[in-house]
Order: C-alpha cells, then sequence, then structure tokens
C-alpha cells in the first residue's frame, strides 16, 4: 500500500521544496508616460522610445545597475536601420526580460533605442545576484541572433536621463505630436492652416509686453494679458496667429517661440487649436 503512494509522495515533496521567484526590493510607483521620438546627433540617427513617467521619481536607491543589452541585426535596410523583422526579432527578447525581470521587481525596464544596426535597450536591476542570473538565464535562452551585455553602477540614473532623455527641444516636438494625434483622433486630417493659440508666463510685465511687441512685429495678435496669483511667472500672455500645423513647420513654430519667450525671461507653454473636420 505504502509502495504505491510512494513515488508520488516524493516527487510532491520535491515540487513544494523548489523555490519560488525571488522578490526584489519595493519599487516607487510610478505613472506611465511612453514617448517616442527620432533623436539627430553626430552618431547617427535614432529612434528612442522612453517611460518618462520615471523622471519624477527617479533615481531609484534600490534598482542602481544601469544594464544594457543589444541586440546586432542580421539584415538592414538601406538607411542602416534593422528591418521590420530583425526589430521583430528584438522585440522578442526585450518582451522576455520584462516579464522576467519586472514580475519579481528585480529590474526596471525604462527605455529603449533603435540604431543603425542594433536595437539596444536600458534596464535598472537592483544589486542582488538574483537579477543579474535571471538576465543570463534569459539571454542564454536567446540565440536567434548575436547580443551584447553591459552593466555598471548608475546610482543618479545618468543613463536615462542622459542617453534616453529627450532635450528641450525634443520634448517640445514630442507634446506637439501628442496634440496632432489628439486631433487626428477627432477627425482632423492635418491639412488645412487654422488660427493656432500659444500661452507665455513672465515675471514681470515689462518683459511681457517686450515680447509682445515682437510677437506683433511677427504677425502674433493679441488675445488676452492678465496676471495670476501666487505664481513664479504671474504674467501670462495668450497670442493668436493664422499657421499650418504641419511638421517640420509646427516644430519650428513652437521651438522659436520658445526660445524667442526664453531671450525675455519667460516660458512658453504650449499650444491649441481648433479641430478642422473635412
Amino acid at each position: 500500500m505504502f509502495q504505491k503512494y510512494y513515488p508520488f509522495t516524493i516527487l510532491f515533496l520535491l515540487t513544494a521544496c523548489q523555490p519560488g521567484p525571488l522578490e526584489g526590493p519595493p519599487i516607487e510607483p510610478h505613472r506611465e508616460d511612453w514617448a517616442v521620438f527620432l533623436r539627430e546627433d553626430e552618431a547617427g540617427p535614432s529612434v528612442i522610445t522612453i517611460d518618462l513617467g520615471w523622471a519624477p521619481v527617479a533615481p531609484l536607491p534600490n534598482h542602481n545597475t544601469l544594464t544594457a543589452i543589444s541586440v546586432i541585426a542580421e539584415e538592414e535596410l538601406p538607411s542602416g536601420f534593422p528591418t521590420e523583422k530583425e526589430v521583430e526579432a528584438a522585440n522578442r527578447l526585450q518582451d522576455q526580460l520584462i516579464r522576467a525581470l519586472e514580475k519579481p521587481r528585480q529590474g526596471i525596464f525604462v527605455g529603449s533605442m533603435t540604431s543603425f544596426g542594433q536595437k539596444s535597450f536600458f534596464f535598472y536591476l537592483n544589486d542582488s545576484r538574483d537579477a543579474e542570473r535571471i538576465t543570463g538565464q534569459v539571454l542564454a535562452g536567446f540565440r536567434s541572433r548575436e547580443t551584447r551585455k553591459e552593466a555598471r553602477k548608475d546610482p543618479q540614473w545618468a543613463g536615462y536621463f542622459n542617453i534616453l532623455f529627450p532635450s528641450a527641444r525634443e520634448m517640445t516636438e514630442i507634446r506637439n505630436e501628442r496634440v496632432l494625434q489628439g486631433l487626428q483622433e477627432a477627425g482632423d486630417p492635418l491639412q488645412e492652416p487654422r488660427p493656432i493659440d500659444h500661452w507665455i508666463y513672465f515675471p514681470d510685465e515689462a518683459k511681457r509686453d517686450s515680447f509682445l511687441s515682437d510677437a506683433e512685429k511677427d504677425g502674433f495678435k493679441l488675445v488676452e494679458a492678465s496676471v495670476l496669483e501666487d505664481d513664479d511667472e504671474p504674467y501670462m500672455l495668450h497670442i493668436i496667429r493664422v499657421d499650418s500645423i504641419h511638421i517640420p513647420f509646427i516644430h519650428e513654430l513652437t521651438w522659436g517661440l520658445r526660445q524667442k519667450a526664453e531671450q525675455y525671461g519667460g516660458a512658453y507653454d504650449g499650444w491649441e487649436t481648433i479641430v478642422a473636420r473635412e
């Protein structure tokens, strides 16, 4: 009787003794805010994907090892970027790493970069051997492409802020494209020029008036100038002009207004416009 159940008992005990997923240290909660943008620099163009939502809470002291993993493409487009097939292969590894590292809180995926001949993704791992072991196991199981791994201590999250995070101009373009996406979702084909409203804030009235005088020479019209209470830049300016919203024109327009506002000590706060449906 006992012999009949003995193998089952051994199997049960062995299964019960297997360690479960090792839990890493707590992770600061954040609100995901993914952005994708094109960067042009001396090293060549790259497409960057980043979760901007980590910026308000970073750096995370318990996840301080920056690990960058690159998948080397076997096929490239004439531009030098990996083909769609190569990007899909890299994405499979990226997804495997996210599942293996994020659920047990061993690592945090913060973004990726696709450039000439490769796609790289960036994680912040805790400094335990478990995070390194899990990463090694996933990489060992991925044999369809050559991979490269770099890891270094980065307690200030310099890699996140200096490699992936958008510059002021790139952030302006990200915001522009989000407005354009909202217009498209509302049924706007983005074809017709239309009145575009802009808001700028200044620390004093004289600087606001000087900026307005310059803007009026460029064809902008005053909508409103008012004073806000309890604000570091209380002198608000609302101006308007009919313009195209095509890219890259809208990028050049808003970046120019931002630069001019900064020349007068002010801060450009964005734009909005009407929905123009066909």
